[in-house]
């Protein structure tokens, strides 16, 4: 008797337990974007309770383009999102407070996907091609191709997500599409072209942060163990992709549904080259997004030319987590 009355004492102080831990839980909206290898780190935090490990009981919300989550965060839906880039610096230069924290991917890697009979950068002159939104981190890629290959006449179509994209170009209601892996892989099996990539942009020189964490400054200052947290979880999460390869892949099928062996291995390797090891935001990973926004008049130049462009970031939670010695424990 006395044996059942001690495991039901026991039973009821774990039940207590994990309801105190559960209460206890910071809860985090995190809208992020894209559906592709680029979301890979808050995927498998998310599959690995890397979120639960640090305090944080995080709802991923999927939303179709960056400049989406910008406006959610300063509309109160969230203190803290996936991204940077292009709406960052325009929510900056507007007055808003939306800072990047952490970088998880500082260069261009996105591809430009088209029909096969185009062969030459020169043929895109008249073709439509697609991109998730205006301002977005594709239009800036596509941008980029622009200057890159000094192309006139490409007629800019608002595709959405990346189903979407990839549905407009099957059906011809485009000629190309801007995306990334596994899709890049996926399509370019079935018979499409990459007719610019990251290997070109990396020759080129195109450097500017596509990927990170960004927070609300005003409510990230009241709850910095919880960015901090999701820093933490976002870096186990990238661990992960150079520890454990089935982990990773088994996480991009089913977050992707890609099923194929060999665009899950293409799509493995692709993410063991972007990834950073060290998520601080450098000046040289924004300033091209600064220079690139001015020029093609879709920030206020004067403007952008007379802000530093320390006020697009706040290194000060990865410093915490330098000085605090667990970002060095964790590559150990």
């Amino acid at each position: 008797m006395n044996k059942i009355i001690q495991k039901l004492i026991l039973i009821t102080l774990l039940f207590n337990l994990s309801a105190s831990i559960s209460q206890a839980a910071t809860k985090v909206s995190f809208p992020f974007t894209p559906i592709s290898a680029a979301s890979l780190p808050w995927w498998i935090a998310k599959e690995s309770h890397f979120y639960e490990k640090y305090g944080l009981d995080v709802d991923m919300i999927y939303v179709g383009a960056s400049p989406v989550i910008i406006q959610a965060m300063l509309g109160g839906q969230a203190f803290v999102g996936a991204g940077g880039g292009p709406p960052l610096v325009s929510n900056v230069l507007q007055g808003g407070d939306i800072v990047q924290v952490a970088t998880t991917v500082p260069y261009a890697i996105q591809s430009l996907i088209v029909k096969p009979e185009i062969k030459t950068p020169a043929d895109l002159a008249g073709k439509k091609i697609g991109i998730s939104r205006l301002g977005a981190i594709p239009h800036f890629t596509l941008q980029a191709i622009v200057k890159m290959h000094n192309v006139q006449g490409i007629n800019i179509v608002q595709t959405g997500t990346t189903a979407q994209a990839i549905t407009s170009l099957s059906q011809g209601l485009v000629d190309g599409i801007i995306t990334s892996a596994p899709f890049t892989f996926r399509m370019i099996k079935d018979g499409y072209r990459e007719l610019v990539g990251p290997k070109d942009f990396k020759k080129a020189g195109v450097e500017f942060l596509i990927q990170g964490l960004v927070a609300r400054k005003s409510v990230a200052a009241k709850n910095r163990d919880a960015v901090i947290g999701m820093i933490k979880a976002t870096m186990e999460g990238i661990k992960q992709i150079f520890v454990n390869e089935k982990l990773t892949k088994s996480v991009l099928a089913k977050y992707t549904r890609q099923t194929d062996p060999e665009i899950l291995d293409q799509t493995y390797k692709f993410a063991l080259d972007i990834f950073v090891k060290d998520p601080t935001v450098t000046a040289n990973s924004i300033q091209p997004i600064v220079q690139q926004a001015a020029q093609f008049n879709l920030v206020d130049a004067k403007l952008a030319n007379g802000t530093p462009t320390s006020a697009y970031y706040d290194n000060s939670y990865v410093d915490e987590l330098k000085r605090s010695g667990w970002l060095a424990e964790l590559w150990r």
